[in-house]
């Protein structure tokens, strides 16, 4: 009889930790190119320059540039991470352009966000506002290009979706995403 309750003891505590360690591998989202850094703010964030007091920072990789709106940050590959407010997200990734030409970016965020390509900036919002869009146009050459967001959250909802398309073509795709233009390969 006790060795039975041992085995029952033993099967509890290996589910225990095998919901434990699926919920842990679930959020570091490791199967994406796109590396993701999270920092959780010690104080509040007004602005997209607000200086960094770091409480916590969180790294995963994700597939896509698609956080949608909510009240909770989440994303297909992660699930709902637990951030809801001050916090910022620094995204990057390199690009594999194959067809050199005019590209546009939109940047729809809730709060603020600057998008650099090559260390340029190429837009920003860098105050507070509900979820809006910005189009960022830029020529891009045949070669290899780093992709950098930085985005911010304050409080309330939240969201954060980035789209590209070569301006001679009608398709937006996520950043992230591949087409016979782009390809997305992980940033070392």
């Amino acid at each position: 009889m006790e060795q039975k309750k041992e085995w029952v003891f033993l099967g509890i505590v290996i589910m225990i930790g095998v919901f434990i360690l699926t919920k842990t591998i679930r959020f570091q989202g490791g199967d994406g190119n796109i590396k993701v850094i999270v920092t959780q703010q010690k104080g509040s964030i007004s602005n997209i320059d607000t200086p960094r007091k770091v409480a916590s920072k969180k790294t995963f990789h994700v597939t896509t540039v698609n956080f949608p709106q909510t009240r909770m940050l989440k994303h297909k590959d992660l699930g709902e991470t637990g951030y809801s407010s001050n916090f910022f997200i620094d995204a990057s990734v390199k690009m594999e352009v194959k067809s050199e030409g005019a590209y546009e970016f939109i940047v729809s965020s809730d709060d603020g966000f600057r998008l650099k390509i090559d260390n340029k900036v190429m837009c920003e919002h860098p105050g507070n506002r509900p979820m809006a869009a910005n189009s960022c146009q830029v020529h891009l050459s045949k070669k290899s290009h780093l992709f950098e967001l930085s985005y911010w959250q304050g409080g309330g909802p939240l969201g954060l979706i980035v789209k590209y398309k070569k301006m001679d073509t009608s398709q937006l795709r996520y950043v992230g995403e591949d087409s016979k233009e782009i390809t997305f390969k992980e940033s070392k």
